[in-house]
């Protein structure tokens, strides 16, 4: 049986998690990472030239945590931190830490480079804004790169629960819902992203 959850359904089931049965968020971070690392090796993605784009709430901790797990692994990384300091979450906070600790470092804008495939952690399931102004110059240049899209969770910029663009939105080839699809993910235009879930 395949379950389409809405944002606040997701974030109740995290809560649940959390508060009532007693994982800790960053052990939910983590198995989020590294299933989608393993989502993504299924498809056969190429990583020998990764960015990662990481957003300030738990979308971008998990993006972090993705780019510890590809570096450990010898991939040649960017990561690239593009949300705002003060509205970082702990989860987000402590994964940067993590990197720091570990000498990876994180940059403030996007390179002019080209890679084998761009990963969307900027923003998840919680947007209900529309991208406007840098956010949107920087969806656009993630837009622009030519390797392979991967989003995390949900293509940044679609609404999870309508499937309605929010100004603009990453344009993945692959996105890896986890634990549930997200409802915006198979409503129209939503479901033009590919999706799949995992965890």
């Amino acid at each position: 049986m395949r379950y389409i959850l809405t944002a606040e359904q997701m974030k109740e089931s995290d809560r649940r998690m959390i508060e009532d049965i007693g994982i800790p968020s960053l052990v939910l971070m983590e198995r989020a990472a590294l299933q989608c690392v393993n989502a993504m090796k299924e498809e056969k993605v190429d990583f020998s030239k990764a960015l990662i784009v990481c957003g300030s709430g738990n979308n971008g901790g998990d993006g972090f945590a993705i780019a510890r797990i590809l570096a450990e692994e010898g991939r040649d990384i960017d990561v690239v931190f593009v949300g705002n300091e003060a509205s970082r979450s702990k989860e987000t906070c402590a994964q940067m830490q993590i990197l720091d600790s570990l000498g990876i470092s994180v940059g403030k804008s996007l390179p002019e480079r080209e890679y084998s495939v761009i990963i969307d952690a900027v923003f998840g399931i919680g947007l209900s804004r529309k991208i406007e102004g840098r956010y949107q110059e920087i969806i656009e240049r993630m837009n622009q790169y030519k390797g392979y899209r991967v989003a995390v969770d949900i293509p940044s910029g679609i609404d999870a629960d309508s499937g309605q663009v929010l100004g603009c939105a990453f344009k993945a080839d692959m996105t890896v819902a986890f634990a549930c699809t997200k409802a915006g993910a198979v409503l129209f235009p939503g479901k033009l992203w590919k999706s799949r879930s995992v965890l």
